[in-house]
């Protein structure tokens, strides 16, 4: 297929400007001898209105005799051809053919009026040259033709120059009926005419070129290196089935949000929250409130001791809530000051020194429609908690560097250990945004208050851990279990998973013994045991914190005896008759 698109490579491109024009009239010596003199291999013959009368060559100088006084005589013995000519708007391989076809080496290029205004050699126009430029164009064809877009292109003067098999399909008007036509008389209202009177890009235009069919049209001018408008190119992209497709979707969308709020209803009545291992009262309590307020979109507040299982809660609030989006944990504790913006809500690109070039997604997008888990909550800067509670009053975030708000739809879970109440009263935490976050408050007891818990922790640590691990665990004596109960467990549940883990790691034969349980745990247990027998005995109660405390001095020292004194704020000799009171052997 040969296209118009080629019209836009035109001989005008690529023309010889400087060329020789005698006038017909002229003396044939006078002219020979300025051919010569200016070393041109050809002289284009203009009669007295400036029109081109022939095409004199170098080839053609053996046939002149000495009679000849004008060039007139010459054109009249037929000595030079009539020429062949082309417009300077013809496409480069219109002009090689039209050499090719009628075997001339040099082709005279005319304006609009017909006047010569150039020249163009068939070596300007080698194989090479010609096969690179048809390739090009066969590129474009292929690349328009088989685009689903409806692609027209006009000229600077509004010609449609191409067509494309789209545009056929799309309007019902056949390539050959429209090439060479304007716009404006085949469509009055067509989006090129617009860029044609004031040429800038337009995109994005909604129309129904008949009832039932709607297309999106985009129109951008095309320039030469000079600036010169040198042609329109339209794109129409017929949107009907997907208008359609949508109109059904938002159908069945509805459907969608009835079942999904039918099913979240179901899975947070039946979601067990397996993951949470409890038999107290208190563990069951929290876990009815949590079922009770995961479908809904209340902020819970989590509270209790750091280790009793704050984030397995949020995360199970999160799985029963039947939320799309994901579950996203921040430890506030965990961010400095001046990154706390940008963690949360984002930035755009170069923001600041150091920023990424593309910009960062914050916490609060990435929570969209999910979780965002604030774990320590009570460490969260005061500059920060009036910009959070912005963000909960009106659910819209701007990131930093941007005036664009975004949208968010993110249930908020929030957890600490620090005493917020208090908290308040110091100024340190704002009061409108604790009851923001403690819409519902879930206090979980530390271990030592559920000790019955405590033996199935050991057996759910024991599995995670031989798995992960791959060590087989083939048996637990009861002492250890008997053990770690009496332990006071001041890490709570964390602390109890870090120690099932030593003493899988250390087991032998697959075996977990009272051997392989810490001895600072064992020694505990052992004071308290000592100390039951004298629960009111003050002295006694005396007596056994002071020799734990002088004990955990002395392993922090390392055995030196001065450094453990200056700790205790107790003499150096107050502190040997101690050690030897206590039976420590150093």
């Amino acid at each position: 297929m040969n296209s118009g698109i080629q019209l836009i490579y035109t001989v005008k491109d690529i023309m010889n400007k400087d060329f020789l024009k005698i006038k017909a009239s002229s003396r044939v010596s006078m002219a020979l001898d300025n051919m010569l003199n200016l070393e041109k291999n050809e002289m284009l013959l203009v009669d007295d209105n400036n029109n081109l009368v022939g095409v004199f060559t170098k080839n053609d100088l053996y046939k002149l005799k000495d009679e000849y006084s004008t060039f007139y005589e010459v054109l009249e013995k037929k000595i030079v051809q009539k020429p062949i000519t082309i417009t300077q708007e013809k496409s480069i391989i219109v002009a090689r053919n039209t050499m090719v076809k009628n075997n001339i080496k040099r082709l005279p290029i005319l304006d609009k009026d017909e006047k010569v205004v150039g020249l163009i050699h068939l070596h300007n126009l080698n194989d090479e040259f010609y096969k690179n430029v048809e390739e090009l164009y066969t590129l474009q064809d292929n690349i328009l033709e088989n685009m689903h877009e409806a692609v027209c292109i006009t000229n600077s003067k509004g010609v449609i120059i191409y067509w494309n098999k789209s545009s056929e399909e799309l309007y019902g008007v056949n390539r050959k009926d429209i090439l060479g036509k304007k716009i404006y008389d085949v469509f009055p209202n067509a989006l090129i005419t617009k860029v044609l009177k004031n040429p800038r890009k337009i995109t994005n235009v909604n129309n129904e070129p008949y009832p039932g069919k709607t297309v999106i049209l985009s129109a951008v001018p095309i320039y030469n290196s000079k600036n010169k408008l040198l042609a329109v190119v339209s794109t129409d992209r017929d949107v009907t089935e997907v208008i359609s497709l949508s109109k059904e979707l938002m159908k069945e969308k509805k459907k969608v949000e009835f079942f999904e709020s039918a099913y979240k209803k179901e899975i947070a009545s039946n979601y067990s929250f397996s993951s949470i291992i409890g038999k107290s009262s208190k563990v069951i309590e929290n876990i009815s409130i949590a079922k009770k307020v995961a479908p809904t979109s209340a902020s819970v507040l989590v509270t209790g001791e750091s280790g009793t299982g704050k984030e397995v809660f949020a995360k199970s609030i999160h799985k029963a809530s039947g939320r799309t989006g994901n579950f996203v944990p921040i430890n506030c504790s965990a961010i400095p000051e001046n990154l706390f913006e940008s963690e949360l809500f984002g930035y755009v690109g170069g923001t600041f020194t150091g920023s990424l070039k593309e910009g960062k997604i914050g916490k609060f997008e990435f929570a969209n429609n999910g979780t965002l888990f604030l774990d320590e909550i009570g460490d969260m800067p005061l500059s920060m908690q009036a910009k959070f509670l912005r963000v909960l009053q009106d659910g819209m975030i701007y990131r930093i560097g941007s005036q664009k708000g975004i949208k968010v739809n993110c249930r908020i879970v929030a957890a600490t250990n620090r005493n917020l109440p208090n908290m308040i009263k110091e100024g340190k935490f704002r009061e409108d945004l604790f009851y923001r976050f403690a819409v519902v408050q879930i206090e979980l007891p530390p271990l030592r208050e559920r000790r019955e818990d405590i033996k199935d922790f050991i057996n759910l640590f024991i599995n995670q851990v031989s798995c992960q691990e791959d060590i087989k665990i083939n048996s637990v004596e009861n002492s250890v279990y008997n053990a770690l109960s009496a332990y006071e467990w001041e890490g709570n549940i964390r602390e109890l998973k870090n120690v099932v883990e030593r003493m899988v790691v250390l087991s032998t034969d697959g075996k977990v013994t009272l051997d392989s349980v810490p001895k600072h745990i064992i020694e505990d247990i052992r004071d308290i045991k000592e100390g039951s027998s004298h629960k009111y005995d003050l002295n006694e109660r005396v007596k056994n914190t002071e020799k734990k405390i002088i004990k955990e001095v002395m392993k922090i020292t390392k055995g030196n005896k001065k450094k453990a004194a200056e700790i205790l704020r107790i003499k150096r000799s107050t502190l040997y008759y101690k050690l030897k009171q206590y039976d420590f052997i150093e």
